[in-house]
């Protein structure tokens, strides 16, 4: 993965403290980051649908997912995800942020091969850098 494309990042959360601590906590890390957000999993898939097919085929994005939600909650979103041709979802790399550490949650998490990751919010620094360097940046 190059490291232009590397630096796409969507967020899908409704809550505008999140939203804001993420976007505070990337300007600091990588401050080269461009963040979309959504506030929740409707507007993200559509975004997803529209844009997707039109990105460059080695666009990637590392997506942080909030579970609850207005609309569509983090599950609905997942599934409806998981209906999208692989040749999208393969661009993307999501990783659930959100305040439930549910052992419940984390097991379902678990049934979608496109999260790469389950963590509780806030988002860190350490966390931005382990996600990066696990999607080879």
């Amino acid at each position: 993965m190059s490291q232009n494309n590397s630096r796409n990042i969507i967020v899908v959360d409704d809550d505008p403290v999140s939203v804001q601590i993420c976007n505070m906590v990337f300007k600091r890390t990588m401050p080269d980051a461009k963040i979309q957000v959504f506030e929740n999993g409707l507007d993200a898939l559509k975004w997803i649908d529209a844009e997707g097919s039109k990105q460059q085929t080695n666009s990637s994005f590392v997506l942080l997912l909030d579970l609850n939600m207005p609309v569509v909650d983090g599950w609905g979103f997942l599934n409806n995800f998981g209906k999208l041709d692989a040749i999208i979802q393969n661009k993307f790399h999501i990783y659930i942020m959100t305040s439930s550490d549910d052992d419940k949650d984390i097991e379902r998490a678990k049934q979608f091969p496109h999260v790469k990751g389950f963590h509780v919010k806030p988002l860190t620094h350490k966390l931005i850098n382990h996600i990066f360097t696990e999607v080879g940046v």
